[in-house]
């Protein structure tokens, strides 16, 4: 019985959490912090990308969606990189391990990096609700697109922050 009267206690605690202003990565709002260490041994974090404009998946390799999105993103990858656009995937950690996330990777031969999220540390900053999640970043590191899918205007919305990023001073 007690068991169930802390129920309703710990969903306030978590609306409350969820809801509270300045926390997550929505449209408008400021990458959060956040450091990754890649597969390849990079550590990245939110300074790896400042300047340039940042194309940010989060994804999981039960994820039917993800087997679908990834090799879109790593075509855009090849087409924007040379223009400045930086790439990232994050795995979860929800329900997967690491050997798997790396085997995975390794058997598609994306090009791009990705990372692991242990602890689903960096899930909880970018408010990660569900796998894919997409984020688009301008190059002042302001979110500019979070969904759960590519939209059908990606390569025109990447267009537009790698034309800027190129021209401004």
């Amino acid at each position: 019985m007690k068991k169930n009267a802390l129920i309703p206690l710990q969903v306030l605690l978590l609306l409350m959490f969820a809801l509270s202003p300045g926390w997550g990565a929505e449209v408008g709002e400021p990458l959060p912090d956040f450091d990754v260490q890649t597969f390849d041994g990079k550590s990245l974090s939110r300074a790896s990308f400042a300047g340039k404009p940042l194309l940010l998946v989060f994804w999981n390799t039960w994820c039917s969606d993800c087997l679908r999105e990834l090799p879109e993103i790593n075509r855009l990858a090849g087409k924007f990189g040379p223009r400045g656009l930086e790439v990232l995937a994050v795995n979860t950690g929800l329900n997967d391990t690491e050997s798997k996330a790396r085997a995975y990777w390794k058997k598609y031969g994306y090009k791009f990096p990705t990372g692991f999220d242990h602890s689903f540390e960096i899930g909880t900053a970018f408010r990660v609700r569900g796998v894919p999640t997409v984020l688009l970043v301008d190059a002042k590191g302001v979110v500019r697109y979070k969904q759960s899918l590519l939209p059908k205007d990606m390569e025109e919305r990447i267009n537009q922050l790698t034309l800027q990023k190129s021209s401004s001073p």
